[in-house]
């Protein structure tokens, strides 16, 4: 009895969580004013490590857009060993409103460079949005634009979406498929304007906030955290408000990891921070949603050998159809429909993967580029 009193509680937890993001995709965000005459200045910070492969093209993709205001592109060397610096430097030389920052190569060992280098472009920026993405990224020609004319608008914090640009196989497609799932979550907390996680992919805030927050203080003994812990700390200022960038023009395409292994390794990173919110309440859910997929990798096993019967599966129902609803929502919305066929796969492999991901990155087992 006690079980499946659980059960049952997990189950409604999970399902809860779903109808809450499923719901908040439906709501339009009406606090956003008429769009402003004065386009702001805007500062695109991008930590680089180790880039020699993309940096080029990000480069080449960031100089091509299209905007009417004024704005800058600086580009913080996080100790780099490869070509990279070499990249970006002879592309300075000849793009004026392009800079780099490079930090010492003696610079001390810390859980999170990349807040370390994210801070450093902060510093030295003019702008009053700061745009941030990462290195190995291509954005679309009207990606800026379509950022800051949301922040112009009375956005606060700009969150842009993303989308896997991997080939056909199936890691590739899993990849997609999770890509769009995280995204409508970022986007269901946005549209609420209390947004659950966020992704520093494509991500804007307001330099004045970000300062006034505190900024990563705190959170360089972290390794993540640079996108959702900051926004957490940003929702607690009065009068911070949030906005999703719906706009399919400006989606960012996402490169993938290429082996199951490296897969679990990104997903360990990110898990890693799970129980050091500020808000205890949400870390206590977070727990919640990962005992529902602990019991959801045992449960199979115990029915196969008979200590438990068939009805201790309807969990498994319960997830998939909360998920397909999700999903199918916001594959409509991506015109993303074709990832579907996936979900059922996907739904199987993501159970063990997210099981296994949690305790190797509470317990430091994962590596950092």
């Amino acid at each position: 009895m006690i079980l499946i009193t659980l059960i049952s509680l997990l189950s409604l937890a999970y399902l809860s969580l779903m109808l809450y993001l499923w719901l908040g995709l439906l709501k339009k965000n009406s606090q956003l004013s008429t769009l402003n005459s004065q386009l702001p200045h805007v500062s695109i910070v991008i930590p680089m490590r180790n880039e020699e492969t993309f940096i080029e093209a990000t480069l080449n993709a960031v100089n091509a857009q299209k905007y009417a205001g004024e704005w800058e592109v600086i580009i913080v060397n996080d100790r780099s060993t490869d070509k990279s610096p070499e990249i970006v430097k002879a592309f300075c030389e000849t793009h004026t409103n392009f800079s780099v920052i490079n930090i010492p190569q003696d610079s001390p060992q810390i859980a999170s460079p990349k807040k370390r280098a994210l801070n450093t472009g902060f510093l030295a920026a003019k702008g009053e949005f700061l745009l941030i993405m990462d290195a190995d990224c291509v954005p679309p020609p009207n990606w800026l634009n379509s950022m800051a004319t949301l922040y112009a608008s009375g956005a606060s914090v700009v969150q842009g979406s993303k989308a896997n640009n991997g080939k056909k196989s199936f890691l590739h497609a899993y990849q997609k498929l999770e890509t769009l799932g995280f995204t409508l979550i970022e986007a269901a907390g946005y549209n609420r304007n209390k947004p659950l996680v966020a992704s520093a992919a494509s991500l804007g805030y307001s330099r004045a906030l970000f300062f006034k927050c505190g900024g990563f203080e705190g959170l360089y003994n972290l390794a993540s955290g640079d996108d959702d812990m900051l926004i957490h700390r940003m929702a607690k200022i009065e009068g911070t408000k949030f906005a999703y960038n719906w706009d399919t023009s400006a989606v960012m395409p996402t490169a993938p990891v290429d082996s199951w292994m490296s897969l679990l390794q990104q997903r360990a990173r990110w898990g890693s921070n799970g129980a050091k919110y500020d808000s205890k309440v949400y870390s206590a859910f977070l727990f919640c949603i990962y005992a529902f997929f602990v019991w959801l990798f045992v449960c199979p096993w115990l029915v196969f050998f008979g200590i438990l019967p068939v009805c201790f599966l309807i969990p498994f129902a319960i997830k998939f159809i909360a998920d397909f609803l999700l999903i199918f929502t916001g594959a409509l919305r991506f015109r993303s429909a074709k990832l579907l066929w996936y979900l059922p796969l996907v739904e199987i492999i993501q159970i063990p993967l997210f099981t296994a991901a949690v305790p190797l990155g509470t317990f430091g087992f994962y590596r950092w580029k």
